[in-house]
């Protein structure tokens, strides 16, 4: 508890009023007690104080999870693919290294819960993550939508009845195709003038978007649940690099 402030003379209410020099010494020690006490209570918190951790060792253990062009791993080597890139990116700013860990989806999300991750990523939707304990996704950096193109001179569809879709082997959106009667196939040739593919891979593919759009991803990484500290950290990060993943994602699209 503070003492109180004495109180102010007689008189000494009003637009002309000064404080006295002992009413400003005690205001600006309770000033100083309160910005003191704020360190002691910093927002947001990391309970297991991975932030810290990370900028005292330079060091970050990533999950990945592969999923191109979001994340390739090919080989031993060093995992390649836009959000890599993106992670590549963030450690530099941090000043740390990155221990990679190919692990498939269940696993690396659970290795956050159980303390052996730090971040965890490989195209991951915000809709996949939040059910699972222990968990804390990133805001959704990134909506993916995919729609059905065509080629330049062709009218695109209202309806897929009938019709046959090119559907890149990496794109799980067959059955989309399929419940609305068209059919996929993963022959792109000459005589085939619709794709199901993401916006951001009309141009490079040579289509136009159309009418139809057969899913919306949200795009998340994941990181342990209750890490504020890291987890707004990594999110400032993204905010700042979002614009550019469409770019980061056409280089390395098959």
């Amino acid at each position: 508890m503070f003492n109180a402030v004495p109180p102010l003379p007689r008189g000494g209410s009003g637009p002309g009023y000064l404080p006295s020099p002992l009413h400003r010494l005690l205001l600006a020690v309770i000033c100083f007690s309160l910005l003191n006490a704020c360190d002691d209570f910093q927002y947001p918190r990391d309970p297991k104080g991975t932030l810290n951790r990370v900028l005292d060792t330079q060091q970050m253990t990533v999950a990945v999870v592969e999923h191109p062009p979001w994340v390739i791993l090919s080989g031993e080597g060093t995992p390649r693919g836009a959000e890599v890139e993106l992670l590549e990116a963030f450690a530099r700013d941090l000043g740390a290294a990155i221990e990679w860990r190919r692990l498939p989806h269940f696993e690396a999300l659970k290795g956050l819960e159980w303390g052996d991750l730090d971040l965890a990523v490989g195209s991951f939707e915000e809709e996949a993550v939040l059910p699972i304990s222990g968990v804390g996704p990133t805001y959704a950096y990134f909506e993916e939508e995919i729609l059905v193109a065509h080629r330049p001179g062709v009218t695109a569809p209202q309806r897929l009845e009938g019709q046959r879709v090119f559907v890149p082997a990496n794109q799980a959106v067959s059955a989309l195709v399929r419940q609305q009667r068209g059919t996929p196939t993963q022959e792109l040739t000459d005589a085939i003038s619709l794709a199901a593919l993401p916006r951001w891979q009309l141009e490079s593919r040579g289509f136009l978007p159309g009418p139809i759009t057969l899913r919306r991803a949200r795009h998340v990484m994941a990181v342990p649940e209750g890490e504020n500290a890291w987890l707004l950290r990594l999110e400032r990060f993204l905010r700042l690099q979002s614009d550019r993943l469409p770019d980061r994602l056409g280089r390395y699209q098959e």
